[in-house]
């Protein structure tokens, strides 16, 4: 198709080798952009990311549109949505564009092609989460379509139904300009909820404890969790990996600081130790740290808040169990103190 601009783009559905595409249309994006669309500073998408987004795609129930510059073959933006499985005609979606590509109509070919096959497919309505505390989102949401509370207060739900017959209508292109503003930010991206609905299975089951992942803090908790690591690796005979994510530069050199302690302490028990400092979310520094060097455990905290107020609050604990592809051990507080 042609844009406004003169300049022509290719649409066409994801395929199987298009990973390769997508992790580097993912990095192309700005970190102001990637925090927007994913709230998270991670820096790359993950192996199970991956697999979710380009081989989970069957083109009916997961469907996924994407744009490519016939001149280099990168892929400048992606489309998709994903069938409720309590409703079949409804389904979540999403729209991503890389930043020098925005604001030129790549977005609305992108949905437009995306509402045309999901109408083919029997869809009528879809569906985007925002954060409650998104006071600009939630004023565009008055005329943009119905909303609904979910259970947590942290999100308000959108929902926008498809025009019978062609285009994507004047409520779904309203909600496009304001995320193209970063005015209508998703609470959650689509990887991130498949992830926390389908745990994996350890790869490697039965297999001694070697390779031991930790995730680096201050205070007394955070050095009841170095030691308990220390300890498991040290009993199976193996390394330890230390990760500290940080949200910006200025981090950096705290995280660090943290790093050097806790080798200091790994060195002390004769322990062998590798530090990682990542600009990162910190779930996600756990997981990709865990995948890279094929881990057999990841050692975490516990905040000590009910079950409950975890789940709401999506704690690290919470959402590394649910997203880590090896065992993960959650050490909770003391219930009495000198327990």
């Amino acid at each position: 198709m042609t844009l406004r601009d003169g300049v022509r783009v290719r649409l066409r559905p994801i395929a199987p080798d298009d990973r390769d595409l997508l992790a580097a249309s993912f990095e192309r994006l700005s970190e102001q952009s990637r925090y927007r669309r994913f709230l998270t500073a991670k820096s790359k998408l993950s192996t199970n990311e991956l697999d979710y987004l380009v081989d989970a795609v069957d083109h009916s129930d997961h469907e996924a549109i994407v744009a490519i510059e016939p001149a280099t073959g990168a892929m400048l933006g992606i489309a998709r949505y994903v069938r409720s499985k309590a409703d079949s005609e409804l389904a979540e979606v999403a729209v991503t564009v890389a930043d020098d590509w925005q604001r030129r109509g790549v977005g609305r070919a992108l949905l437009d092609r995306l509402t045309y096959r999901a109408r083919r497919e029997g869809i009528s309505r879809f569906t985007a989460l925002v954060l409650s505390e998104n006071r600009p989102a939630l004023g565009l949401l008055e005329d943009v379509g119905e909303t609904r509370r979910r259970r947590s207060a942290s999100e308000v739900e959108l929902l926008i139904e498809l025009p019978p017959s062609r285009g994507i209508g004047s409520q779904l292109a309203k909600a496009l300009r304001a995320a193209g503003s970063g005015s209508l930010v998703p609470a959650r991206t689509l990887a991130q909820r498949v992830a926390v609905s389908t745990p994996h299975a350890p790869p490697h089951p039965g297999r001694p404890i070697r390779k031991v992942v930790v995730g680096v803090a201050g205070g007394q908790s955070g050095q009841r969790t170095l030691d308990a690591a220390i300890e498991l690796a040290t009993v199976g005979g193996g390394s330890l990996h230390l990760v500290r994510a940080y949200r910006d530069r200025r981090g950096l050199g705290a995280a660090e600081t943290l790093l050097a302690a806790a080798r200091h302490t790994a060195t002390s028990g004769g322990l062998d130790s590798v530090a990682h400092a990542l600009l990162e979310d910190p779930v996600e520094a756990l997981v990709t740290v865990a995948e890279e060097e094929d881990a057999d455990l990841i050692v975490v905290g516990d905040s000590g808040t009910s079950r409950g107020k975890r789940l709401l609050a999506g704690s690290v604990s919470n959402r590394v169990s649910h997203r880590a592809s090896c065992s993960v051990l959650i050490l909770r507080p003391p219930r009495f103190p000198g327990n």
